[in-house]
């Protein structure tokens, strides 16, 4: 009898790319430059989410009234089952005090810091602050199991201008 379990499991980003790096980069270095919800400035993090439109929407609430960026893409990242597997998965009772806050939260931050650097896993599920019952998926670049991670740039994302009425 054959396994019906997926050799590896997709998660995606909406990515931007420069001449210092690629939409396809996995060394967590961009969201090092500020910090962010789940990590302290200098700690470096790849943030993804289960599905495209999450991160669509992960990426459209920290926009500015400038309007929709246009150099965007879609990165789908792979991770072997056996990674998958070693997740640590979270749901909102088991996060710090504020983790959903807005702005985000100190606490939050420090706890995302120190499972960074415990290097437990390679991926932390987190419930989404915008849709609670979807995930968004941290990827430790530091952690071993990250080397077999991979990611493949599936093109130009374009966003929907009905995102922003009135902007």
């Amino acid at each position: 009898m054959t396994s019906l379990q997926p050799a590896s499991v997709s998660v995606w980003r909406l990515a931007t790319q420069g001449p210092a790096w690629r939409a396809t980069d996995l060394d967590g270095k961009g969201a090092a430059t500020t910090g962010g919800r789940w990590n302290a400035k200098d700690m470096p993090v790849v943030y993804a989410a289960q599905s495209i439109a999450l991160a669509c929407l992960e990426t459209v609430v920290h926009l500015n009234a400038s309007g929709l960026p246009i150099a965007r893409y879609v990165v789908q990242i792979q991770i072997p089952a056996a990674v998958w597997q070693r997740a640590r998965r979270l749901d909102g009772k088991d996060l710090p005090r504020g983790w959903n806050q807005l702005p985000r939260s100190v606490s939050a931050a420090a706890f995302g810091t120190a499972w960074l650097q415990g290097r437990a896993s390679a991926l932390l599920l987190v419930p989404s602050v915008i849709v609670p019952l979807e995930y968004n998926v941290l990827i430790n670049p530091l952690h071993p199991d990250a080397a077999h991670i991979t990611a493949t740039d599936r093109g130009r994302f374009h966003y929907d201008g009905r995102l922003l009425p009135g902007r």
